[in-house]
């Protein structure tokens, strides 16, 4: 990644206190407040090498480890059955210093490229095997439920407490260039942040020779472009193959752009 480190952890840092959220309220599980999150005035180093998910969980936990109002319990705790059976795991549990409640904090960033089929709405992710429906629906029905539905598999001392899950969801939702309309698909925030995708061979029809993008790395992809003015990106060769989805930024657009290999799988 050829972006400053020190300039990236800060930027994920602003993007998890300051930046948009995917999802909104859930039955289940509400937004947890940003508001709670501070960010330490040395920013600590962070492992870029690693998986999306998990570099954005260490960023959330320097947040919360930082914040007077939290009391950092854990992170990716397990819970077990027995020594053989893991269900599942809390990625943060926490306590409201002010009110003492106990929270189960859910995290996830995600991006999905909209388009209308036969069938309705679709909203595959850059991995054609993920979509927005099926997450909405695993983290309703099995995460934010772990601490309800395996109550004694707790730890001991947790046991007994009233435990309130909330949860945060950040990333992008991108429609297609060509679409009249937005996607608005259940429990999507009206204030989320939006993007345009197309296919590679579409460039010709939308742009010209005097456009250039730059590669937004994946460690960047949740973070709001205002958060990145300052910050100069490797540009984007049209000349180059290209086997996976990219995150691109256009030297004249407020958006973002996602860049899908022709044969990218679910359309």
């Amino acid at each position: 990644m050829s972006a400053n480190p020190t300039f990236t952890a800060k930027a994920l840092l602003q993007s998890l206190v300051w930046g948009p959220r995917l999802v909104g309220d859930l039955p289940e599980a509400k937004a947890f407040p940003s508001e709670h999150l501070t960010i330490p005035p040395e920013i600590p180093p962070l492992n870029f090498e690693q998986k999306l998910g998990h570099l954005y969980e260490d960023a959330l936990a320097i947040l919360l480890q930082f914040s007077p109002k939290i009391d950092f319990l854990a992170q990716n705790l397990q819970i077990q059955k027995d020594i053989h059976t893991t269900v599942g795991e809390l990625d943060f549990l926490i306590r409201d210093c002010s009110s003492n409640e106990l929270i189960h904090l859910e995290l996830a960033t995600k991006f999905y490229l909209a388009f209308q089929s036969e069938d309705g709405l679709k909203l595959p992710g850059p991995d054609a095997r993920d979509n927005y429906f099926r997450k909405i629906t695993r983290l309703r029905d099995h995460q934010l439920q772990l601490p309800t539905r395996y109550r004694n598999h707790l730890p001991e001392r947790y046991r007994d407490q009233t435990i309130i899950t909330q949860q945060l969801i950040y990333g992008c939702l991108f429609d297609h260039i060509d679409s009249p309309e937005q996607a608005n698909p259940d429990f999507i925030n009206p204030n989320c942040r939006r993007g345009k995708w197309l296919f590679r061979n579409e460039i010709p029809r939308h742009f010209t020779e005097t456009d250039h993008f730059q590669i937004i790395p994946k460690p960047l992809w949740p973070v709001p472009l205002g958060f990145l003015q300052n910050l100069t990106l490797a540009p984007w060769d049209p000349n180059q193959s290209q086997e996976r989805c990219l995150m691109v930024r256009h030297n004249n657009k407020p958006t973002p752009y996602f860049l899908a290999p022709n044969s990218y799988g679910p359309i």
